[in-house]
């Protein structure tokens, strides 16, 4: 029972920069910078997305950078500076054996768990205004990484209620 799944594909080699809404998967092996939206995106080692994402699904062993809203992240590769992502669940792959990558954090910001029901606007001022006062509420939380320190110990105390 093969089923012919569409699928966007961004090759190596190619760079597209804008917005991007497609209701197919889009698998990245490229560069994306600007808006993303579908049901998932996939980013290769080659792969990088710079910008606004929102998927249900963000798996990515290349690099991710911006503001990222998904139920399920799973990285494996490189998270920039300035990132934010927000998700239902986060799983992180410190090393994958038969490639050998190590997943690596720039300075960012991470929120795990149920999304709040609020609109755009107030999910936004509610996430400055908490980040700026250091406040953590609900089953929200924030961690910041900076390059030099333990992931594994940080993204312990993110899981840790």
């Amino acid at each position: 029972m093969a089923e012919n799944v569409k699928k966007t594909i961004i090759e190596d080699g190619t760079e597209f920069d804008g917005s991007i809404k497609s209701e197919c998967p889009i698998m990245l092996s490229g560069t994306l910078k600007g808006q993303v939206t579908a049901p998932s995106l996939s980013v290769t080692p080659s792969g990088a997305v710079k910008g606004k994402v929102r998927v249900a699904q963000l798996t990515s062993s290349g690099e991710v950078s911006g503001e990222v809203e998904a139920d399920t992240v799973e990285l494996s590769g490189k998270v920039s500076d300035e990132t934010v992502i927000r998700a239902r669940s986060l799983e992180v792959k410190l090393a994958q054996p038969s490639s050998g990558l190590q997943v690596s954090f720039g300075n960012c910001q991470i929120d795990v768990g149920d999304l709040p029901n609020l609109s755009k606007a107030e999910s936004t001022a509610k996430a400055s205004k908490e980040a700026g006062s250091g406040s953590k509420k609900g089953q929200h939380k924030d961690v910041a990484v900076a390059g030099e320190e333990n992931i594994a110990d940080a993204v312990a105390d993110l899981l840790m209620t």
